[in-house]
């Protein structure tokens, strides 16, 4: 197998470089373990996707702020919102897309008693962020 990049010396080239999955497997671990990613936390993501840009990241900072609001009325403890940001494919279909990340504990205790507009899809415990 080859390889090319430009961090040669990043630990997960190396690890792969030496097929030492244990290493790589006790990084990644420490790393998912200190950002609360699973499996140490949960994430939920929520995307909007819309023809018109400008009015699908409006709906996206709209929903943060909505979002944050109710965390902080309810004083739920372990929870990060990330974003809103565009998702990491920003275009899909014609529609152009939006994201925000809940990550903690029970990121659905923030969802609970939430309605969404129309447009939005939440994913609780994604099996991928693309």
């Amino acid at each position: 197998m080859i390889i090319q990049t430009y961090t040669p010396h990043h630990w997960a080239i190396q690890a792969a470089a030496r097929h030492d999955y244990a290493a790589f497997y006790e990084h990644e671990a420490m790393l998912r373990r200190r950002l609360g990613y699973p499996p140490f936390g949960r994430l939920a993501r929520l995307i909007f996707a819309h023809t018109n840009p400008l009015y699908a990241q409006e709906q996206a900072f709209r929903l943060a702020r909505t979002l944050r609001r109710e965390a902080d009325i309810r004083g739920i403890p372990h929870l990060d919102i990330v974003g809103p940001a565009p998702s990491f494919v920003p275009k899909m279909r014609g529609r152009h897309r939006w994201q925000i990340l809940l990550r903690g504990d029970d990121p659905t205790e923030l969802l609970r008693e939430l309605s969404f507009p129309q447009g939005w899809t939440v994913d609780v415990d994604p099996v991928s962020l693309l």
